[in-house]
Order: structure tokens, then sequence, then C-alpha cells
């Protein structure tokens, strides 16, 4: 899938959709080296990017499936803001959650044997929205990306 789904921040249901039927497909990807869901926090106008210095995207990335398709622990998001690798380190404690920079790249960990789809979907929203700022409620987009490579 290739086209944006819209949403509002206030109501993912349809973005948990999205990750619960690429890991229920168990899909590799176009390159076996598994699939994403990206989560798109709206763009600030013109004129806050100009004051505030941020008119970079901000997207998490959502690891729903490995290396041949695999489903399994960690479950992870990596962050791509303007805050580059420590974009995980600005933001709070979360219960269930540890944060790494790795090879500059900064990355939210869901721990636990099990996925929980929602929260996964609700911390990437969480963690673009206080990057951003808090973000409009509207303008969220989300997008299945079959085109991975990890290597």
């Amino acid at each position: 899938m290739d086209s944006w789904v819209p949403f509002r921040r206030s109501d993912t249901a349809k973005v948990v959709e999205l990750v619960r039927t690429v890991a229920a497909a168990n899909d590799p990807g176009e390159h076996g080296q598994g699939v994403e869901v990206v989560v798109e926090a709206p763009r600030r106008r013109w004129w806050q990017a100009l004051l505030n210095r941020d008119d970079a995207l901000a997207q998490a990335r959502i690891v729903v499936t490995r290396d041949g398709g695999e489903v399994r622990c960690p479950y992870d998001i990596q962050l791509v803001t303007a805050h580059g690798a420590d974009a995980a380190h600005r933001l709070g404690r979360r219960t269930g959650w540890a944060v790494s920079n790795s090879n500059g790249l900064a990355f939210l960990i869901q721990k636990g044997p099990e996925p929980d789809y929602g929260e996964l979907v609700t911390g990437a929203v969480e963690a673009l929205a206080a990057l951003r700022r808090q973000p409009r409620d509207g303008g969220w987009r989300a997008r299945v990306d079959r085109g991975v490579t990890r290597r």
C-alpha cells in the first residue's frame, strides 16, 4: 500500500488496524527485510516553522515485521525528526518502554514478549506530538512501507 491513510491524533484506530493487518500477513516486504508502518505528524504552519526552526518532517516508523516477515521482540519505533538521534531521549519516561540512539538513529522500544499494537501506535503518535510541541489533531497520516532495507 503506497497511499497515505489520513487520521486524527485523537482517533488512531485506522493505524492500529494497518499494523495488525501487516503483522497478521507476516509480510517480508519487497526486499525480504520486513515491513514498517510509517506515521507522519502534520507539518507546522509556515510561520510556526520559521519561528521554531522546525520545518522538517516528523515520522515514526513502526517496525512490524523483520527478516522473512517474522513478528517478534523487540517491538520498536524509529523516530525520524529534526532532533536526530537525540529524539528518543527528549521524551519523558513511559512505563514498559526503553529508548535508544544507536548508529545515529533514535528508537523507542516496547518491552514484553507480545506486541500491544494499540500501545505501539499510541507510543508513536504521542512521541511525535511531544517532539512537535503538541501539533493539531487533524492532518496526521500513515502508510505501509514494504520497501524497507535495513542493511
